[in-house]
Formats: C-alpha cells, sequence, structure tokens
C-alpha cells in the first residue's frame, strides 16, 4: 500500500470485478422473470390435460438420474456420448448429478421424474424424427427452402441432438399431425388415436421440463458467457410457441412471446453491440461460427448456430410484430427492426471489413426466405402497430394530434405503395430472363423449392399481405369505416389475389391477411370467406385458419352492435373478440 503501479492495478481490478458482479446479479434478475413465465406455462399445460398419468408427469419436478435402465434409454437416444455424462458408465446407477457451479456447463442433464423404458423407444422416435423433418417441418414453413450449396436443413438435425426441450417439442408436433391423419381415415383405429393424444400430452409436458432445466441453466451461468446455448433456448422456446400454434391451443404464445423476446434482447446486449456502440448482428454470426470471429466465405454454408439464430430469429420477428397487432403496443423487437431488416447505410458498412463475406450481405436477416413475405412488408406492420398504439395513448390522455397522425400514416402509405410497384416492376424484369446456364444449371435441380403442394410464389404472398397493411393502415387512420373508398378498395383488392391462390392450401400462409380482410367485408362479400375456408377440408384443422374464420363470423355477427359503437371497434379489437388474443401465424 504504497501509492505505486501494482497497487494502482490491483485497485483498478477491484474495480471491474465489483461492475462485473453487479451486472451478472442485474442479468439473473432480469432473466428471473422468464422461470416465472415457464412456470405459468406448465401449470396451463397441466390444466389442459385430461389424462391423469399425462398430469403427473407434466407435473413431476426434474430429479436426478435414479434407474440404470432410464439413464440407458435416455442417453442412448439423446446423446451422442456413451457415458451418463457422470463419470460413470451408462450402466452406473449408484452416481447421483448434481449442478454444476455457475461458468461451469452442465454435464449431466436433469432427468424428469419419468419410466422412459416405458414410455420411449428408439426405434419410435427415430420414425418419429424423420416424421417432422420430411413432413411436418416443412408444411410449418412452406417458404424455407434452404439451397444444396447451403447445406438444407442439416442445422435442424443437429438441434434436434443437442436440444432435449425443442426434440419433445418436434415429437409432439409429429404425433399430433399424425394423430390428425389417423382421424381423417375412417378404418383408422381408435387406440391408435388414443395413444397419439396421449402421447403429445406426455411429449409436451417432457418438452417443457427441459426447457425449464435448460432456462434456470442459463439463469445461473447468464447469457454473457454462454451464447450457443441461450441461443438454442431462445429457439426450443420459438418452437414451443409454433407448436402451440400449430395444434391451435391459444392462451399460452403471450407467455412465450415475452420469454423469448426478453432472452432475445440480451443476446444482443451482450454480442451485437460494437465498440462505436452501434448493433451489428454479424457479430453474434461470428461469435456462433464453427471458428469464433473468423469471417465466413461468401460461398461456404452457415455453421449449425449461424443456422439456428438466423431462422430463430426470423421465425420470433415474425411473430412478434404480428402479435403486437392484437395486444396494441409496438413490437418487443422494433429496436432491431432498422439493423436486422433494412440494407445498412454507407457509414455502417464502411466500419464493415471483408466486403466479399458472407456476413456482410444485408438485410442480415431476409424474411422472404424463411415465411415468404418481403421485409418492407412486415417492418410496415409493425410501424402501424406502434402507431396504433401510440394513437389508443394519445386518446387516453386527451392529447391526440390528428395532424401527427396523418403525417404519420401517410409516409407509412406512401412506402407501402411505393414497394408494391418495385415489386410489380421487378417481376416484370425477371420475367423476360431465361433459364440459368452453365456451372448454375444444376443447382436449379437443388434449390429446394419443389414441393408435394403447389404453393404460391413470394411475390403474390407479398402483394397480399401489402394489401392488408394498407386496410389495417387505413383503420388506424381513420377508424372502423369499412364503408370508406379507401378501405372498400384494398378490401377487393385483397379479395381478387386471394381467389387468385392456386390451391387452397395456399391459405394457411396468408391467415393474418385473411382475418384483416374479412373483418372489413361487407355482407355481400362473407360468402367468399366461408368457401376459401371449406376448401380447405381437413387442412383447416391445422394452425390458425379455423380460428381466423371464427374471428370473422363473431365480427360479421356484431355488426349492429358496431354500426352502433364504431368508436369502441378497431383491429385490435377484432384480434380479441374471442376473449382471448390471436396470433395468425
Amino acid at each position: 500500500m504504497d501509492g505505486a503501479e501494482l497497487q494502482k492495478q490491483k485497485a483498478e481490478w477491484l474495480k471491474k470485478e465489483v461492475k462485473r458482479k453487479a451486472a451478472h446479479r442485474r442479468e439473473r434478475r432480469y432473466l428471473q422473470g422468464l422461470e416465472v413465465r415457464l412456470e405459468s406455462l406448465d401449470a396451463s399445460l397441466a390444466d389442459d390435460s385430461d389424462d391423469a398419468a399425462s398430469k403427473n408427469l407434466i407435473n413431476a419436478t426434474p430429479l436426478s438420474v435414479s434407474t440404470s435402465h432410464s439413464s440407458q434409454v435416455f442417453v442412448g437416444t439423446l446423446d451422442s456420448s456413451p457415458t451418463s455424462g457422470c463419470g460413470g458408465t451408462r450402466t452406473d446407477s449408484t452416481r447421483s448429478c448434481s449442478t454444476p457451479p455457475p461458468g461451469q456447463p452442465s454435464e449431466c442433464p436433469v432427468m424428469p421424474n419419468v419410466n422412459l423404458q416405458a414410455k420411449l423407444f428408439p426405434e419410435h422416435e427415430a420414425h418419429s424424427t424423420m416424421m417432422y423433418l420430411d413432413y411436418v417441418f416443412p408444411f410449418l414453413f412452406p417458404y424455407y427452402r434452404p439451397s444444396f450449396v447451403d447445406v438444407g436443413r442439416g442445422w435442424l438435425l443437429v438441434l434436434l441432438t443437442k436440444n432435449k426441450a425443442l426434440f419433445h417439442s418436434a415429437l409432439s408436433l409429429a404425433g399430433y399431425f399424425y394423430g390428425i391423419v389417423l382421424g381423417t381415415m375412417h378404418d383408422a383405429p381408435t387406440k391408435c388415436q388414443t395413444v397419439n393424444s396421449g402421447t403429445l400430452h406426455e411429449q409436451q409436458g417432457l418438452a417443457l421440463q427441459w426447457l425449464r432445466h435448460e432456462m434456470q441453466d442459463i439463469i445461473t451461468r447468464g447469457v454473457k458467457g454462454n451464447l450457443a446455448e441461450a441461443n438454442r433456448v431462445m429457439a426450443s422456446i420459438v418452437q414451443l410457441m409454433t407448436c402451440d400454434v400449430a395444434i391451435a391451443k391459444p392462451g399460452n404464445w403471450t407467455m412465450h412471446l415475452d420469454a423469448a423476446a426478453e432472452l432475445f434482447n440480451e443476446i444482443m446486449k451482450h454480442h451485437a453491440i460494437t465498440e462505436a456502440g452501434h448493433p451489428c448482428f454479424m457479430l453474434v454470426l461470428l461469435h456462433l461460427g464453427s471458428t469464433p470471429f473468423s469471417w465466413t466465405p461468401k460461398y461456404h454454408p452457415w455453421g449449425s448456430d449461424q443456422a439456428i439464430l438466423r431462422f430463430f430469429t426470423a421465425q420470433l420477428i415474425f411473430c412478434d410484430t404480428l402479435g403486437s397487432t392484437a395486444l396494441r403496443h409496438p413490437p418487443r423487437l422494433l429496436q432491431w427492426h432498422p439493423h436486422l431488416l433494412t440494407p445498412l447505410d454507407e457509414e455502417l458498412m464502411k466500419q464493415m471489413p471483408a466486403a466479399s463475406e458472407k456476413e456482410q450481405v444485408t438485410p442480415h436477416i431476409n424474411l422472404r426466405e424463411f415465411v415468404g413475405v418481403e421485409n418492407w412488408v412486415i417492418v410496415s406492420i409493425g410501424e402501424i402497430a406502434t402507431l396504433d398504439a401510440w394513437k389508443h395513448e394519445m386518446k387516453r390522455t386527451g392529447s391526440l394530434s390528428v395532424s401527427e397522425l396523418v403525417t404519420r400514416a401517410a409516409t407509412i402509405e406512401q412506402r407501402l405503395r411505393s414497394s408494391l410497384i418495385a415489386l410489380e416492376e421487378a417481376s416484370l424484369k425477371q420475367g423476360g430472363t431465361g433459364p440459368a446456364d452453365g456451372p448454375q444449371h444444376i443447382l436449379q435441380y437443388f434449390a429446394g423449392t419443389f414441393t408435394p403442394q403447389l404453393m404460391h410464389g413470394t411475390k403474390l404472398n407479398t402483394q397480399i399481405w401489402a394489401h392488408a397493411a394498407l386496410t389495417y393502415l387505413g383503420v388506424v387512420l381513420s377508424g372502423w369505416q369499412p364503408s370508406s373508398p379507401e378501405i372498400q378498395n384494398s378490401v377487393a383488392q385483397t379479395i381478387e389475389l386471394l381467389l387468385s391462390l392456386p390451391s387452397p392450401d395456399c391459405l394457411r400462409t396468408v391467415v393474418w391477411p385473411l382475418t384483416v380482410t374479412g373483418c372489413l367485408a361487407n355482407q355481400d362479400q362473407e360468402q367468399i370467406f366461408r368457401d376459401l375456408v371449406a376448401g380447405m377440408g381437413p387442412l383447416k384443422v391445422f394452425g390458425t385458419v379455423r380460428e381466423s374464420l371464427e374471428i370473422m363470423e363473431k365480427v360479421w355477427e356484431c355488426r349492429a352492435q358496431i354500426d352502433d359503437y364504431p368508436d369502441q371497434w378497431d383491429m385490435a379489437t377484432c384480434l380479441n373478440c374471442l376473449g382471448r388474443p390471436a396470433l395468425l401465424i
């Protein structure tokens, strides 16, 4: 303690250590809320189950491995290591697994208290996994067709083998879809349907138990030093949200969305901010690379963790934006839209080296590749939802500026209409080009664009979404005025586009535009929407198409009430008219 250099260095070290620990405590408090939401989901899932065994499974507390055979079945099915992870062999049942201290990875999975010997069979799981990869995943995400040179959907198989929560969620979806298919067959055995229904609850319970364990691990260790783990937990949450929506199980998606959005914000806050204070999604991608912080060559495929982040970020942005239209508040990830969904300006691009590298391509997330809709449409819907929330708050406080409302709405409308014109012009130019020759020609056969169903292109899909966004904007600007020329015109144009869809199957990719348009349709147009949904046949039981028709029927039923009190109705009111907010993906 003589004031020399070593004393100063020690003092600086102590200051940094105090700050680091304080930041870690804040992060843990921030993430504690996610665990509370997962406990709520656990309870709601248990309430939804009619099977006593399923309830016992879902309410089970994760315990250490207690039987050698259950350890053998689980590890042999999901882990690549031949050992239990506790230091012994798979048959060593005398050792118990303990929670690792913060900063050390968890080597032994905490097991749900279930008899896996009786419930899970490796052969059955193999069949269900391939059913999910071959049929269910392509059905849920028809526009996601990564190219042959990008190694297809290999990352998904890697994720299923590494992430227990997502694995069981995938099995539950596969079982549900298979059960629905059996139900549409007149000679389907009743016992098979019963078994599939029970399996659905069991797999959902396992998925939730594993998610709670993984979430607790992230809460304990923090996001900052565990990016890959946090990335996979976020993927699990988004997957569970997709699962709930796909099986028409309303009510839980808001909790899923809150948790996933908060976790994504933590990931970005700790891993995507440059020294200059700018957000940089590419830094996160580089950190997740097979060789962290080395640039990915432009024609080199994404690594598994990079592909996971890109896919589930796209799904999260999409769900977050659509969810905001029902919840009447700005999208939770609105702050990241300019960086993720729009091309970077020249000044920011100058800060990024190696202009030919893959991470340099902007926008970083192209929603057309994942959900079949151009970024500018989703960005505009997010801005309209933000404007709607602002208008509602200003009216509540008696401080609404009509001129500001008109100005902001006009900016959004101009961008939508000019983008629609540009889309049409680009389509005309591309229509005159012939097939690719040379080395690229063979890739056409491996582009991943061929599907068993006839799916419409991203141009038509984007047009439908854009015109529905204009209808939504008209309601925010003018109130509930379905007879106004502007709204009637956008409704008519959207109906014309919907009727041009090549197959009834296509309707499941435009549920939000269908609902927005149908709620504002006149009485003479109601039957068009009923016929569109009826044309799907048994497919309408999947996803949110059936919920969409229920919303439209409810709004049509309330026409007289709406005419008497039009100020009490808007699009968010419609999307909540069934007693719960609707996520129409």
